[in-house]
C-alpha cells in the first residue's frame, strides 16, 4: 500500500528548529520528595531551586517555594473520569490503561467539508457533525464541531494502537479541562482513514488573529488579552498545572460572543512522537513558532517551563494589541535569533504601535519579556494586573 499523504498546508508562521549544542542555561524543575515523578499525562513542568540539576523528562512535578500540590498517582478509575453530557453508547477509548479515558467518537463524527477550511502550524482543520444522544433526555442531537486533524503521513507499516494510547495520553489533559476560556474538546476520532484527530467545539468566529483583521477590528482587544490571561493562569493553576508551550494569536479562538478561548496545547509533543519510526512521519518537521518561544529556548532544547509561557503571553499580546507579529521588523528566523541574543524584546524602541498602548501594559508586558526566565510574573498576578487595568480603562 502506498503511503497516505495528509495535505501538508503550512501555516503562515515562522518555525524553525531550535538551536542545540549552546551551553544549556539553567533551569528549575521538581519532583516530589521522593524524587519520583508519577505517571501523570501531559507537560507538567513548574519552578524551583534554580540550581538543581535540569530535568529533561517530559514529566515533573512541583514543590514550588516550599510547597507543592496535592497529587493523587493511583491509576484512574471510572469513577475519575469526566462525565460527558452524551449518552453511555458512546465508545469509550481504553487505549491507554492506568490512565483516564478519552471518549472516542470515531462511529458517531462524520466530516462536512471536503477540504480543509483552516491550517494550523500542526493540524489541518474539517468542519464536520457529531451525532450524540443526550443523556438526560435521550434525544438524539447534531452538534456541529471542528475536527483537527494531525499533521502527519501514515506508513503502511504504522502502529495505529500505539497512535491512539500516544494521543489519548496527552490529550486527556486537555479532555477534562472546563473553564470559558479554553476551547472544549469533545473527544477523539479516527474516521478519516484512521488519521488521529481531535473533536472540539466550533468556532464561527475563527481564530483571534483572522477575528480582528477581518471580522472585527474595533473588539476590545484589552478583554481578549484578559480572557487569554485568564485561560492561561487557570492552565498553570490547574491540578496537576498545564503548560501550554506554544501560545500565539492563532492559537486563540474566538466564541460567539466574542470571547477569547485557547487551544492547541500539547499537540506539538503528540506529533513530535509520532513522528518516531514506529510508524508516523511529519509532513511539517519542525514545530514551534520562533517568534513567540523564549529565548532561552535558543540556548535548552529541554521542556518548556511556565515561564516561557509568560514570554509567549506577551508576544500574543502585543500581537492582538497592535496586530503585528513579535519581531515583526526581523525577515526570517535567522534575524529572530540574532535580535534576542542581543537581548532585543519583540518590539522596536521607537516602534509606534507600541508606543501608543496605556503605559501600565506596556510595564506588563516589559515584565513578561525579561530575558531572565525568574524576573517574569506569574500569570495569576498577570491577570490581576490586567483585571484592574480593564476595571479603569
Amino acid at each position: 500500500m502506498s503511503p497516505l499523504l495528509i495535505q501538508a498546508g503550512f501555516a503562515e508562521d515562522e518555525v524553525c528548529e531550535p538551536v542545540r549544542h549552546m551551553p544549556n542555561q539553567r533551569r528549575r524543575s521538581h519532583t516530589f520528595d521522593n524524587g519520583q515523578s508519577p505517571n501523570i499525562p501531559g507537560r507538567l513542568f513548574t519552578e524551583i531551586n534554580r540550581s538543581a540539576p535540569q530535568i529533561r523528562l517530559q514529566l515533573s512535578i512541583p514543590k514550588a517555594r516550599g510547597q507543592h500540590p496535592s497529587f493523587d498517582t493511583s491509576p484512574s478509575t471510572q469513577e475519575d473520569t469526566p462525565q460527558s453530557e452524551f449518552g453511555p453508547e458512546t465508545p469509550v477509548s481504553t487505549s491507554s490503561p492506568g490512565i483516564a479515558k478519552v471518549v472516542d467518537l470515531t462511529k458517531s463524527v462524520t466530516t462536512k467539508s471536503v477540504y480543509a477550511v483552516a491550517h494550523g502550524g500542526l493540524s489541518d482543520i474539517y468542519t464536520g457533525e457529531w451525532h450524540r444522544t443526550d443523556a438526560g433526555t435521550g434525544e438524539a442531537k447534531v452538534v456541529a464541531v471542528a475536527i483537527k486533524v494531525l499533521r502527519i503521513m501514515a506508513r503502511k507499516d504504522h502502529d495505529g494502537h500505539r497512535a491512539r494510547k500516544r494521543l489519548d495520553k496527552e490529550v486527556y489533559v486537555w479532555y477534562r479541562l472546563e473553564h470559558p476560556n479554553i476551547v472544549k474538546l469533545f473527544g477523539t476520532s479516527y474516521h478519516m482513514s484512521g488519521r488521529p484527530a481531535m473533536i472540539m467545539q466550533w468556532y464561527a468566529n475563527g481564530s483571534a488573529a483572522e477575528y480582528l483583521e477581518k471580522t472585527n477590528p474595533d473588539a476590545d482587544r484589552l478583554q481578549l488579552i484578559l480572557d487569554v490571561a485568564r485561560g492561561l493562569a487557570y492552565l498553570h493553576t490547574n491540578s496537576p498545572p498545564i503548560v501550554h508551550a506554544d501560545l500565539k494569536a492563532n492559537n486563540i479562538l474566538i466564541t460567539d460572543e466574542g470571547r477569547a478561548a485557547i487551544c492547541d496545547f500539547g499537540l506539538s509533543e503528540v506529533v513530535e512522537d509520532l513522528n518516531q519510526p514506529t510508524g508516523y512521519t511529519l509532513s511539517t518537521p519542525h514545530v514551534g513558532p520562533l517568534r513567540w518561544r523564549a529565548p532561552e529556548f535558543l540556548e535548552n532544547d529541554g521542556p518548556a517551563m511556565f515561564t516561557s509561557d509568560v514570554w509567549s503571553f506577551g508576544c500574543t499580546a502585543f500581537e492582538l494589541l497592535t496586530g503585528t507579529m513579535p519581531y515583526e521588523h526581523c525577515k526570517g528566523d535567522y534575524q529572530v535569533m540574532k535580535s534576542m541574543q542581543e537581548g532585543m524584546k519583540p518590539y522596536l524602541p521607537d516602534d509606534p504601535a507600541f508606543q501608543a498602548l496605556d503605559s501600565r501594559v506596556k510595564v506588563l508586558l516589559d515584565s513578561c519579556w525579561s530575558f531572565i526566565p525568574s524576573d517574569r510574573p506569574h500569570m495569576i498576578d498577570v491577570q490581576a494586573q490586567l483585571e484592574a487595568i480593564c476595571s479603569s480603562s
